[in-house]
């Protein structure tokens, strides 16, 4: 095929709208018009506090409830994931930026709006790299602690304005300790209120789930706001919100700047895109259809840079909200874009609604919001199942509350890459044996009817062999060696899960074959796939172990041993009939394949295989195999 004619399929596959919608069905419209207005209604509280958060203007959060979700829809490929401002991604962003030195806020939005571009301009670098598989290193177990830690920390930085006390910074215990330091400052008015507020969302969503309790709230703060004189009360106001839309502008930012934040993005990025890929990956199994790790990096990235182009600050996929789409019925990623429309509107002409929105109601919206980030279900199942992992999920825990969301961001990327190495170089080798009546050898300690080869030592390495695992599977080999019989003659290593072989794995088996050649063993390898072949001759490695040691299939090598060795019985009368069905089999697959001549031929030298079978298995005594029927 043409690549003119892969041209649309390209275009499709780069733009997933033009699968989805030419696909569309018009009894899904009722379904993403219900899910994206409910969307609406809880992003807007929600979008209007994480700018807080992130240290923004309100007006910010709700610019990128436009702009990232409408791109998204563009190019997305999960139908459910809600993409917006987070909790998690917009402290992160407050850290980032906190390392700089600000003159204004205008300066400091500038920077944020930059931060959103590099981290778009990561992923769209990534994307064009194929590192859709950086998810796949990312363990669960780090998820768990990081998000329960950041649930904390983001509590911890909306203390101050629940109590009415002013002046906490710095990380999670900073802020705790300034908090109990300052108690008796705390204002009764604004925690009465945001009291209020916190259980009436809590009790709300779990009585009447549907409604979107936090928007509910917001309202009637605002309401009351109105009756009552804030000022006198000593509750502050978030302020008031400009109604407009932003105009499209690169924020100026300088070198030194942009060099500062360029490891913060990262971070950043790294963040939005776990977080969006574990929540899309989740709905996308649920739902029967599957989402583009590879995609989704250029989604995200293009919502990223858009956001960042209409002066808001970096998103990601809401695990929160996300859930709440998949629940009210989003059909496909136009619920996303039906949000954003209603969205948009508000920002036109609604948002002098909110001018006397209260801090603690805004307070108590965010920590509505994490309270499902803390994830001591999870904790409690890694400590029952896997310990290991329990300690890896502690390790990211512990690493937020004491170093940061930043730092915290760093050393869970780190303990997932140790992981990695961890599982890689402690690849395990099993023992096989040959199954009864079957060609084939299987692990001894799962099927106990398997028959050893006496004096002969089979092995399988798990996974393939390269230069993080190399050192371990020849230590396991050697050490199954020392454990076996004294009168160990041959080990056969089975290379089947080895697809390359590098450097320091062709050294490991020379190695190998070099140590067990002074105890008087040898060494034969099976199924030696034609890449790892190729690197064994280059290294002269093959000349080493010797041509006649490399085997197609297991079976054939445990033939070669026995025909040369007076084994016992019972080993003989299995191998030997297996042995010639294979080869028959083999013959009449190739005379299968054939014109003219030479199926006759080829069938003659089946038949010629049989009559020799027949004649061994007489000899030894072995009970007569059944004969293979011609036709198949």
């Amino acid at each position: 095929m043409s690549r003119q004619e892969n041209w649309p399929d390209s275009l499709r596959n780069f733009f997933p709208i033009m699968k989805w919608f030419s696909a569309y069905e018009k009894r899904w419209l009722s379904s993403d018009l219900l899910a994206g207005s409910t969307l609406a209604a809880f992003t807007i509280p929600e979008a209007i506090a994480y700018s807080g958060l992130a240290g923004m203007p309100p007006q910010s959060g709700l610019y990128a409830c436009i702009a990232g979700p409408i791109l998204y829809m563009l190019f997305g490929t999960s139908r459910q994931l809600a993409v917006g401002p987070t909790s998690a991604v917009s402290i992160l962003v407050a850290a980032v930026l906190g390392g700089l030195t600000v003159q204004s806020p205008a300066q400091y939005a500038a920077l944020a709006a930059m931060t959103a571009i590099l981290v778009g301009t990561i992923a769209v670098v990534a994307y064009f790299l194929r590192l859709g598989v950086l998810m796949n290193f990312i363990s669960e177990s780090v998820l768990v602690g990081f998000s329960s830690g950041a649930a904390l920390y983001i509590v911890s930085t909306q203390l101050g304005s629940l109590f009415g006390i002013h002046g906490g910074h710095g990380e999670f215990f900073e802020r705790v300790s300034h908090l109990i330091m300052h108690i008796h400052e705390a204002n009764p008015w604004a925690l009465a209120l945001g009291l209020t507020g916190f259980v009436l969302i809590l009790t709300g969503e779990h009585l009447v789930p549907k409604l979107p309790w936090a928007l509910i709230v917001v309202l009637g703060s605002i309401g009351l706001m109105n009756v009552i004189d804030p000022k006198a009360h000593g509750i502050s106001m978030a302020g008031a919100i400009p109604s407009g839309l932003p105009i499209l502008s690169l924020p100026s930012v300088s070198l030194p700047d942009l060099k500062h934040m360029l490891h913060g993005a990262l971070a950043i990025f790294m963040l939005a895109y776990v977080e969006g890929m574990s929540m899309a990956r989740t709905f996308a199994s649920k739902n029967g259809y599957r989402v583009d790790p590879n995609q989704e990096l250029i989604a995200l990235g293009f919502a990223n840079i858009g956001v960042g182009l209409t002066q808001s600050f970096p998103l990601g996929g809401s695990f929160s909200r996300s859930a709440l789409n998949e629940k009210a019925g989003a059909r496909t990623q136009l619920a996303g874009g039906v949000s954003a429309l209603l969205i948009f509107l508000v920002v036109l002409f609604l948002t002098g609604v909110f001018s006397k929105l209260p801090e603690p109601i805004l307070a108590v919206v965010v920590i509505a919001a994490v309270k499902g980030l803390f994830k001591w279900r999870q904790f409690l199942e890694l400590l029952e199942l896997s310990p290991g992992e329990f300690g890896t999920a502690v390790g990211a825990f512990i690493g937020v509350m004491v170093l940061g969301i930043l730092d915290g961001v760093v050393i869970g990327a780190l303990l997932s890459i140790l992981l990695v190495i961890r599982r890689a170089s402690q690849s395990n080798v099993s023992l096989l044996g040959k199954v009864p009546g079957q060609p084939r050898f299987s692990p001894l300690d799962e099927n106990p009817a398997n028959l050893p080869i006496p004096g002969m030592v089979i092995v399988s390495p798990n996974s393939g062999i390269f230069y993080a695992n190399a050192e371990s599977v020849k230590d396991n080999i050697m050490k199954i060696v020392q454990e076996s019989e004294k009168t160990v003659q041959t080990v056969l290593l089975d290379m089947a899960t080895t697809t390359d072989l590098d450097l320091a794995g062709a050294k490991t088996i020379a190695d190998l074959h070099q140590d067990l050649s002074k105890k008087n063993i040898r060494l034969r390898l099976s199924r030696v796939q034609l890449p790892v072949r190729q690197m064994l001759d280059r290294m002269g490695i093959t000349a080493q172990i010797g041509e006649g040691n490399f085997h197609a299939v297991p079976l054939l090598a445990v033939a070669e041993y026995l025909s040369g060795e007076g084994l016992n019985h019972r080993i003989l009368c299995d191998v030997l009939p297996d042995m010639m069905r294979f080869l028959m089999k083999i013959v009449r697959e190739r005379a299968g394949l054939l014109d003219g001549e030479e199926p006759k031929r080829l069938e003659e030298v089946a038949s010629k295989l049989e009559k020799i079978m027949r004649e061994l298995t007489n000899e030894f005594s072995c009970e007569t195999p059944h004969v293979i029927d011609r036709q198949k």
